[in-house]
């Protein structure tokens, strides 16, 4: 049997693995909050086809199939209060267009004191609050995968960092102030200061209280979420810069504003809309380098159908996202546009999902990519 047929009987597999019966997102979040304790297993599974043109006359297309993402999440509640979250996973498990991992990580490992709903504590390794895309699990996006733009942040530690946060809802108002070590920092570059990153976010209709958000309710809820995000360092180096760039500190700020909406409609039916507006800045020490700058955005919206076809909820999805890069008089243009659509078979804990990307950076290089992913949450 060829690579190709190998691939296609391992996604008929987890199809059929994947049939099951829907729970609202709501629900779900809910019946989480109320348990003591918590054992999960996630996977996520990629078939993936992308166009590889570094120059006008050559192209190539680049087909893989890897495991985009496993996790084991464990959680206890041992008093009302205090809540224990550990998080170790591996991505990108035999990727050719995605960098592998090569070993399994903890990705979260914190504690959350709760004193009230208003006055919390997180303490240990947990994700930085900048963007909701960000906070969203990668198991719940409302395409197969966050955008481009969320990820424009100088930190090889990914989404996460090393810190402790100070938060809480007061009302429908939701606050986090967060310090970070940094944490790809200390072997190269003892002189950065502590990354400090903040978030306000003021909810209607329906508050979202946890650390972490979903990208769809699938129509159980009703939300309209509006925030604005603070994240600075000062005399970081940045491992994801281009070329030379990499090893020069700079004092670096990113801020974005965005908002979330999603409205139920009739017969289970549901709108979704997302959008942010993002603009980062590098001022490097040395004098005789330019300022680079990043500014951009990106918006998504989502329907889900109305009732169910055959045994699941059929959503689509599409998002527009560019960004400008200025470094001195050198500015560089990229933009993204992908569309794409979900089947649900258990709520974001059994899906099936596919998008198309058309990707322009710069405007005559084409790296356009086809994702068919597959999730299962037990």
């Amino acid at each position: 049997m060829g690579r190709s047929s190998r691939g296609a009987a391992v996604v008929c597999t987890l199809i059929v693995l994947a049939v099951g019966d829907g729970t609202p997102a709501a629900a779900q979040a809910a019946a989480a909050e109320t348990q003591k304790y918590r054992v999960e297993a996630r996977f996520m599974f990629w078939a993936d086809a992308a166009e590889s043109q570094s120059l006008p006359d050559q192209e190539q297309t680049i087909s893989d199939f890897f495991v985009r993402r496993v996790r084991v999440i464990a959680q206890a509640r041992p008093t009302e209060s205090l809540t224990l979250y550990f998080q170790v996973g591996q991505d990108n498990i035999g990727g050719k267009l995605l960098t592998d991992d090569g070993s399994i990580r903890i990705k979260d490992a914190y504690a959350n004191y709760r004193a009230s709903n208003s006055v919390q504590f997180c303490v240990g390794q947990f994700k930085i609050p900048f963007l909701r895309a960000n906070l969203e699990s990668g198991f719940n996006q409302l395409l197969v995968d966050r955008g481009t733009l969320p990820s424009l942040r100088p930190a090889r530690e990914g989404l996460r960092d090393l810190g402790a946060m100070a938060w809480g809802n007061v009302h429908a108002l939701q606050y986090r102030v967060a310090l970070f070590d940094g944490s790809d920092q200390e072997a190269r570059n003892s002189t950065s200061s502590l990354r400090a990153s903040t978030r306000l976010a003021y909810n209607w209709f329906t508050n979202e209280n946890g650390l972490s958000y979903t990208g769809s309710y699938l129509g159980s809820t009703r939300v309209l979420q509006v925030a604005g995000q603070l994240d600075v360092q000062g005399s970081r180096l940045d491992p994801r810069d281009e070329g030379s760039f990499v090893s020069r500190p700079r004092d670096y700020r990113a801020l974005a504003l965005e908002a979330f909406f999603e409205q139920p409609l009739a017969r289970a039916a549901a709108l979704t809309l997302d959008g942010a507006w993002f603009d980062r800045r590098d001022d490097y020490e040395e004098s005789s380098l330019a300022t680079r700058r990043v500014q951009g955005h990106y918006v998504e919206a989502g329907f889900l159908l109305p009732g169910q076809i055959g045994r699941g909820r059929l959503q689509f999805a599409v998002r527009r996202e560019a960004w400008d890069t200025d470094r001195g008089a050198i500015e560089v243009s990229s933009s993204r546009m992908s569309a794409g659509g979900t089947y649900f078979l258990k709520g974001h804990d059994r899906k099936l999902q596919a998008d198309y990307t058309r990707k322009r950076e710069p405007a005559e290089v084409r790296n356009d990519e086809f994702r068919l992913s597959v999730v299962i949450v037990f």
